[in-house]
């Protein structure tokens, strides 16, 4: 019989820089300074931002359940992670069919924000959204709550001119016909001072970053659960298998219930 020794530090804490088991009710949202993720260092890079992505999983690697983003995948806990994560960028991207399941602002909650500051960063992170149709609904809660900061909204010519008028003055409207990985991080560094792009999904757009080499790192969830379904999306979807990268190392591995929270470094 194989045992597994398990060592378990304090709530929301770092064991020797890599593993930590927690049990506790300590939450992400409640214990904010307590976080694992609280502190996260990111090298600067010359030629585009510094580029994560944050998704959850189930256990057999699973970000949809029957066609849909179910937003009760990951826990509460993941939940207030996630805000933890966002706190240390300068954008945060999505695609249109993840904001149409999710229709909200990508932003932080407002506990977050003197911290942001101190940071030399806005007080609310840029929401990048990405839909080549223009099909947004301008009585989302994303238009409708008065947003932080404009959303930014790069799609086509053809969804530029679908877009409600509602949405457009509410919104700074970028064109580009291909909008390819490179062509983004370029613009939103150069156009919006973009230094750290965290990237949210859907699973073609995490695809297209990774097709593209330019994600720099991975916070993955995975949660106690299982899917099963062929014909549910994974981590990432696109029409070809990705080239290997160079290195993907283990940053650090985060227990909280029956939660694992990890962090990967990728080299291309």
């Amino acid at each position: 019989m194989r045992k597994r020794v398990l060592r378990v530090s304090s709530c929301c804490g770092l064991f020797s820089g890599k593993f930590h088991s927690d049990s506790s009710s300590c939450s992400g949202g409640d214990r904010v300074m307590d976080h694992f993720y609280q502190k996260l260092d990111f090298p600067e890079l010359a030629q585009r931002p510094f580029i994560a992505c944050n998704m959850v999983t189930s256990l057999d690697g699973k970000v949809t359940a029957d066609g849909n983003q179910p937003a009760s995948l990951g826990s509460s806990f993941d939940l207030g992670t996630m805000g933890v994560v966002r706190s240390h960028f300068d954008a945060v991207l999505a695609g249109g069919n993840t904001i149409r399941l999710h229709p909200y602002y990508l932003g932080v909650p407002t506990r977050f924000e003197e911290a942001r500051k101190k940071k030399g960063l806005a007080s609310q992170p840029l929401t990048v959204l990405l839909t080549r149709s223009g099909n947004l609904d301008p009585k989302s809660p994303l238009f409708t709550r008065a947003p932080p900061r404009p959303p930014i909204i790069i799609t086509s010519s053809a969804g530029a001119q679908r877009l409600p008028s509602a949405i457009q003055q509410q919104s700074s409207v970028e064109i580009m016909e291909n909008p390819n990985p490179q062509a983004i991080a370029e613009l939103l560094q150069e156009t919006y001072q973009v230094r750290r792009l965290l990237v949210e999904g859907g699973p073609s757009v995490n695809y297209q970053f990774m097709e593209a080499k330019i994600l720099d790192e991975l916070f993955l969830t995975l949660h106690p659960s299982l899917i099963g379904k062929r014909t549910d999306l994974g981590l990432s979807t696109g029409d070809h298998v990705l080239d290997q990268a160079e290195q993907i190392r283990l940053v650090s591995v985060n227990q909280h219930g029956d939660e694992l929270f990890l962090r990967y470094q990728i080299t291309w």
